[in-house]
């Protein structure tokens, strides 16, 4: 059986192909939202990590259910210990 190939070189691109990450902290503070996505945790270790959309997504659920929401998003590189 001969298989057919295009005989193309396939193409390397340099692209980032994944989403930046952020975490949710409580500012001034090493607290974070755990990765449950309720309560808080001290250090990253077991800290949500998700792209912006997902962090919206989970400070506007809470805001509507009239939860109190502490964090602010900082970019994931720049809180990794």
């Amino acid at each position: 059986m001969t298989m057919l190939t295009s005989g193309l070189p396939r193409i390397k691109t340099e692209y980032r192909t994944e989403k930046p990450k952020v975490r949710f902290r409580i500012a001034g503070t090493k607290q974070y939202l755990h990765l449950s996505g309720a309560g808080v945790t001290h250090g990253t270790r077991y800290a949500w990590s998700g792209t912006k959309a997902q962090a919206r997504a989970l400070r506007d659920r809470a805001i509507s259910q009239g939860k109190d929401w502490p964090f602010k998003a900082v970019k994931r590189i720049e809180v990794e210990e």
